[in-house]
């Protein structure tokens, strides 16, 4: 795998991450995304969120 897949797919966590570093509920987090309010995009029924945005606006 070249050098920028892997720094792409360092810079993505799912619903559950993002709730262990915000505190923020799952299904607050899934509600921003859909809003459009957190950088990401639905695979299936997953969410796959923009690490560095995520941790700008919502870290604790």
């Amino acid at each position: 795998m070249s050098n920028l897949h892997s720094e792409t797919l360092n810079n993505v966590i799912g619903v559950d991450e993002a709730h262990s570093i915000s505190g923020l509920s799952a299904g607050y987090i899934k509600n921003l995304c859909a809003a459009g309010k957190i950088l990401a995009k639905k695979i299936g029924k997953t969410w796959i969120i923009d690490k560095e945005q995520f941790n700008r606006h919502y870290s604790s």
